[in-house]
């Protein structure tokens, strides 16, 4: 029996470093990243927006819609305001809600180093969701390149406050998503690329079926439509916000629905 004795030795040390390797290779999942909790939330996989205005949503099929409601928006003009929702929510009683944070920072604030400052404005955004239960926190942040360690900060922070099971959603300009790397690793469960409004620096969006390049992961399992624009071409898996330019009424929700249902045609 002690012939096999180096043979066993080997196997010992392969063991070893099998394990060593699937521990280092944990060691760089990012926290957060699980798409499982986004799942989990048992959101629809159709989303509208609701911004600050009285949108009347009584009318959606809840097993078909949940909304994103703008619950509040916190201000980094010379100091921290929080400006909270003052619309009513008009929803179905069952609809599936997700707690949108609006972080509003003009361009010449690009010092947000003080790090109480990203504490302040993470404890902030972690109890928005506690006024309506909802189920999903959205932050919605435009941050500039100078910006973005302290949107980091901020979203590190906010992860470590929510419980675990509750997911972190965030909006994203489109070219973060393509050759724009900067929201690699950031502890969230999906990344929202915004194909509307997006600019003349763009691939143009007045045309049915456009296509725009995704690299980055965590923009692949959503996207955000807008219902005055052409819609790009999307798997038909993935979650889809919409945004309405006005104020949704029973009639836009119906128009959505057929949209939906027979493809986008601008004409």
């Amino acid at each position: 029996m002690f012939r096999n004795r180096s043979g066993i030795a080997a196997l010992i040390i392969t063991c070893c470093l099998s394990v060593v390797a699937y521990a280092s290779l944990l060691a760089f999942v990012p926290a957060g990243r699980s798409p499982a909790r986004i799942r989990s939330a048992s959101l629809p996989a159709d989303t509208l927006w609701a911004w600050e205005r009285l949108d009347d949503l009584r009318s959606i099929d809840s097993r078909r819609f949940g909304v994103a409601y703008l619950e509040e928006t916190i201000q980094l003009a010379g100091g921290l305001s929080v400006v909270q929702r003052r619309q009513p929510l008009l929803v179905p009683p069952k609809t599936a809600l997700i707690a949108v944070v609006r972080i509003e920072a003009p361009a010449g604030r690009s010092d947000l180093s003080d790090p109480t400052l990203s504490t302040k404005v993470a404890e902030i955004i972690a109890t928005a969701r506690q006024t309506r239960s909802a189920s999903v926190i959205q932050v919605d942040f435009d941050a500039r390149q100078s910006q973005r360690e302290f949107y980091r900060k901020v979203l590190v922070d906010l992860r470590r406050r929510l419980p675990e099971e509750v997911p972190i959603s965030i909006t994203a300009l489109a070219s973060w998503c393509a050759g724009d790397d900067w929201i690699s690793g950031l502890p969230v469960d999906e990344a929202v690329p915004m194909f509307f409004r997006m600019g003349p620096d763009h691939f143009p969006s007045d045309r049915p079926g456009w296509s725009y390049p995704i690299r980055e992961p965590l923009c692949t399992g959503a996207a955000g439509l807008s219902t005055d624009e052409a819609w790009p071409r999307v798997d038909h898996q993935k979650r889809l916000y919409f945004f309405h330019p006005r104020p949704w009424n029973p009639v836009a929700i119906q128009n959505l629905e057929h949209e939906i249902s027979d493809g986008w045609d601008p004409s």
